[in-house]
């Protein structure tokens, strides 16, 4: 019964998310016309199937504290694949000259995000935090009969080949709610050899995005990234 009521909660959490990524084509001018010069540039990017505005309550969040946020309206429903969208990514560093970047990446967002530490040598990115990310892959994309989510399942080949890249997790802090209704792994999001694994008391997989505790956290985890 518990977890009919999370599992509730959390697409109640997905259904506003959705609202707002619709009514949202186009980002606040406040993300790149607020900007304080000691703040680091962050790079949003959603899981699959959601638009850059499912995380606008946490983009606007971030912003607001003074650092340029970049979201990318290219990756449409984000159903590409992971190498294609970390391009993407690459892209918009490179166009934008940034350096000293902090992504921010839900679900897959976190796996494009290490997909692009890891194979395209992107040395502007000093790290990223990744919300609810299925680093082992998740039993559930099985059920899912879309090609986009064949690389996110366990035994896929991509998820294979990020596992192996284990140096690059130290670049990596990985933020996991106390109950995900969508990573079914053994492991959840835990990352092996991340800067830090961080469990929140939190449930569900949409539903950790924009809680309030979980922004303060990520504020305090981009600080991290030029401390540590």
């Amino acid at each position: 019964m518990r977890k009919i009521v999370d599992w509730t909660q959390d697409y109640l959490h997905l259904v506003k998310g959705a609202a707002l990524m619709y009514w949202h084509s186009k980002p606040p001018k406040h993300y790149l016309g607020y900007v304080l010069e000691d703040r680091c540039p962050i790079i949003i990017i959603p899981g699959i199937l959601l638009r850059w505005g499912f995380m606008k309550p946490l983009a606007d969040f971030i912003s607001m504290q003074g650092h340029p946020t970049y979201v990318l309206p290219n990756l449409g429903h984000n159903l590409s694949a992971i190498s294609e969208s970390a391009k993407k990514v690459q892209e918009l560093i490179k166009e934008n000259s940034l350096r000293d970047v902090v992504i921010v990446g839900h679900s897959k967002g976190g796996l494009i995000g290490k997909y692009l530490l890891s194979n395209l040598n992107s040395t502007n990115v000093r790290g990223m935090i990744a919300i609810a990310t299925p680093f082992s892959g998740s039993a559930l994309s099985k059920l899912i009969p879309h090609k986009s989510y064949k690389e996110l399942h366990e035994e896929s080949e991509l998820i294979k080949e990020l596992t192996i890249h284990r140096d690059i997790n130290k670049k990596i802090i990985s933020i996991i709610p106390e109950y995900d209704n969508h990573v079914w792994s053994e492991k959840g999001s835990f990352l092996e050899n991340a800067l830090d694994n961080i469990e929140v008391v939190v449930k569900g997989h949409h539903k950790v995005v924009n809680d309030n505790e979980v922004k303060k956290l990520v504020l305090v985890s981009i600080k991290r990234f030029f401390v540590d």
